[in-house]
């Protein structure tokens, strides 16, 4: 088996690369390395490395949620790459609900033993003109508001500097709550039609976590081919702050304004052009009254795991 590794070296706290010196240092079997550049250039590398030949590829990707999401992308299209992480970026959601490597013994056991590895399910954004997938979440609304501003600020940088950089999305979560609009969203549904009006955000979850520990979606399993559906609506702008505080627990499921649903597909429409996220990355923002869909695709990827 083939051994690469792909590394966002700004990733998290900046301190990626004193983690891949160490590691590096210990390895005893061969192995590639590449170095991300650009955004989705991790995908490319996993597509470039996988089309040289069959054999099986061991990818393990040493950065945050976007660098692993951006792997997946790419791995998806082949069945002889299989997926690993070492998880090094600062809300690292990925690591909480899949398996990761820890050290370099899980690596080497892992590929000196006989190939174990999961298939894994992966969600689809599909809007007209375009498709993302999500190995994590995707939705639309507050949330993914507050996932554009910290991705794309200086706070987030500097609090990595000090490695607090988990802060930066409660910084913004305050400070957009009081002048986010809300928004109506029409929900079909197993043939039926549901109307929510004053909805803060609407996710959809392919395993529990979201925004980097937050509980979401309690009950999601990746690889079960189903996907779970929450919205919040009606509920005040200082009840929403409390009702973040109790998702890091996953007792916001027992609230009112919370509803949640289960199934291999939805579709959504809503009033507004609202802003959306897949995996806490910006994906653009809806079109006005025009359908969006999450759909599921079953056993898309294969997750690496780990030897007893």
């Amino acid at each position: 088996m083939k051994l690469l590794f792909i590394i966002n070296e700004n990733a998290g706290n900046g301190s990626v690369i004193q983690k891949w010196n160490k590691l590096k240092s210990k390895l005893s079997v061969p192995y590639k390395v590449e170095f991300t550049e650009y955004p989705c250039h991790a995908t490319e590398i996993v597509k470039k490395h996988a089309n040289e030949d069959e054999q099986p590829l061991l990818v393990i990707a040493i950065g945050g949620d976007g660098t692993i999401h951006e792997v997946i992308q790419g791995a998806v299209y082949f069945s002889h790459t299989i997926v690993g992480a070492i998880a090094a970026g600062s809300g690292n959601d990925f690591g909480r609900g899949f398996e990761n490597f820890n050290s370099v013994e899980e690596i080497e056991r892992f590929l000196q033993q006989p190939i174990t590895q999961v298939e894994m399910d992966i969600g689809i954004l599909k809007t007209e003109d375009d498709r993302k997938y999500f190995m994590n979440s995707a939705g639309y609304g507050f949330d993914a508001t507050i996932s554009k501003l910290v991705n794309h600020s200086k706070v987030k940088k500097n609090l990595n500097k000090l490695g607090l950089g988990k802060l930066s999305y409660i910084y913004f979560l305050i400070k957009t709550l009081f002048t986010y609009n809300r928004f109506t969203l029409t929900l079909l549904h197993n043939g039926e039609e549901e109307v929510f009006h004053h909805v803060w955000f609407v996710v959809a979850s392919n395993q529990p976590y979201y925004g980097g520990g937050m509980k979401i979606s309690p009950k999601s399993i990746p690889n079960d081919g189903l996907i779970e559906l929450t919205i919040v609506n009606e509920v005040s702008r200082l009840k929403l702050l409390l009702l973040f505080m109790t998702v890091f627990f996953g007792q916001h499921t027992k609230l009112k304004a919370v509803k949640q649903f289960t199934a291999s597909e939805f579709e959504i429409i809503m009033d507004e052009h609202i802003i959306a996220h897949t995996d806490g990355e910006y994906a653009g923002e809806s079109t006005k009254d025009k359908p969006i869909r999450f759909e599921l695709k079953s056993q898309a990827w294969r997750l690496a795991r780990k030897s007893s």
